[in-house]
């Protein structure tokens, strides 16, 4: 072979390389927005892009995170705040779940109950790296409107969004067995 045609091989090798780059980051994006589209087409609803609460008021703060194998739950959980008995399913307070180590990183959820029903759901920790948040930011806003209308973990999975599934779900449902007393 000449050295065009041996130049021409390489940049037909490194344009290949670089579409299936661009398709391993871009797929699951594209992925998610659909289930989420689809999710709200159902739903009656727009697309949210932020952690939301019944009240209004969720939040979603970010914290450290190592990655580990697995889905795993580790560290401790705690409640503050219970109180007498309510009307719900649930005792008033807030909970926090414990933390739920998944392959992309760690999990933590902060739930809270009023009335005995599950009125917010916080994601205090998850995973900060590029494609986790690219994920985490389609994905957890979903599962946060879904456990609201749910009042419970059984949610159904985001397309591409598995381990952010897996360790809001563990979490959450941590935090919904220490506000049934379990």
């Amino acid at each position: 072979m000449n050295k065009l045609t041996k130049a021409a091989a390489t940049a037909i090798s490194l344009t290949a390389l670089c579409v299936d780059a661009a398709l391993i980051f871009l797929v699951p994006e594209l992925r998610i927005k659909q289930s989420q589209a689809t999710l709200a087409q159902a739903a009656g609803t727009t697309p949210k892009t932020t952690t939301q609460s019944q009240s209004g008021t969720g939040e979603s703060t970010a914290g450290g995170s190592t990655s580990s194998s697995g889905a795993q739950s580790s560290g401790g959980s705690s409640s503050s705040g219970a109180s007498s008995a309510s009307t719900g399913t649930f005792k008033d307070g807030t909970y926090t779940g414990a933390s739920v180590s998944t392959n992309r990183g760690d999990f933590q959820i902060k739930a809270t109950v009023s009335g005995g029903k599950l009125t917010a759901v916080n994601v205090e920790t998850y995973p900060q790296d590029p494609t986790s948040q690219s994920i985490n930011s389609q994905a957890i806003p979903v599962y946060v409107s879904e456990a609201l209308k749910a009042q419970s973990s059984q949610i159904t999975l985001v397309s591409g969004a598995t381990e952010t599934y897996r360790g809001f779900t563990g979490s959450l449902q941590d935090a919904i067995n220490q506000a049934k007393g379990a």
